[in-house]
């Protein structure tokens, strides 16, 4: 089959369409997250790290590349004011879609993740899940997080070494094993899905799939001027469901705490 090579000005249009289109089907991933006790262990995992002694109404949360939305809904339901922001309209409908009543209590703008329309210092704490891997210029993006972070505000961001299979052999190899041992588990196979082809071709032309994470994150957060950071490689076993654990054990998630 051949590769599909997209131009540095064609990425980010790519990008931002194969999101829209598969903008619907995330909501089904919705749906498990905020099932059979997930939406609490999700919540009490982020609030955990964010700043003490500060009334959950007067702190102001960024979630950037909110895709379905999951974080601004559990958060919201607990209190913060959030902005959610995306670059994909098709993730913004189905993140209004999926907050339901709680769609008026969340600001939700169309907005480049790595080029932020908001003022320096403005929020508490910014929340993002599986959105760095998928960022032609992430170290600008990491720039522009701390600029809008008040002083000693906090960075959470969850991720994982997302399609490192592509530039990996030993990693291919176990990936594929994971998909071997979906059908052995009886659960779905995450690594099947429509456009997966294009995928990966977009992964391929992306940085992050070929650096070491998150070490890499943590060098360039400390080079961006945050003065703590800090990553939890075990995360994975307390957020994610059975269903997950088998799907991703190749591919383990890491939450990110930076610190302003």
């Amino acid at each position: 089959m051949n590769e599909m090579i997209y131009h540095e000005n064609e990425l980010q249009p790519s990008i931002e369409a194969y999101w829209t289109r598969r903008a619907s089907s995330y909501t089904d991933v919705i749906k498990k997250n905020l099932a059979d006790g997930w939406e609490d262990i999700w919540a009490n995992e982020l609030i955990s790290y964010f700043p003490k002694g500060e009334a959950c109404s007067r702190m102001k949360i960024l979630d950037i590349g909110t895709g379905p939305g999951f974080y601004s809904i559990i958060l919201s339901k607990r209190g913060y004011q959030m902005t959610a922001i995306d670059s994909s309209e098709g993730m913004l409908e189905e993140a209004k879609h999926n907050a339901g009543e709680l769609a008026d209590n969340i600001e939700f703008l169309y907005m480049d993740a790595q080029k932020l329309d908001f003022e320096d210092n403005t929020f508490d704490v910014i929340v993002t899940r599986n959105l760095t891997w998928n960022l032609p210029k992430p170290a600008e993006a990491y720039k522009e997080w701390k600029r809008v972070l008040k002083p000693n505000g906090i960075l959470l961001n969850f991720d994982a070494n997302w399609y490192s299979y592509l530039f990996d052999e030993e990693k291919e190899k176990e990936y594929l094993q994971d998909r071997l041992n979906t059908v052995k588990a009886g659960v779905e196979d995450h690594g099947a899905y429509e456009e997966g082809d294009m995928m990966e071709d977009i992964s391929r032309c992306l940085p992050m799939g070929k650096v070491k994470r998150p070490q890499w994150d943590l060098s360039v957060l400390l080079e961006c001027g945050f003065k703590m950071v800090s990553a939890d490689t075990s995360v994975g076993e307390r957020v994610w469901n059975a269903e997950e654990k088998v799907n991703y054990a190749s591919t383990p998630g890491f939450m990110i705490v930076a610190v302003k």
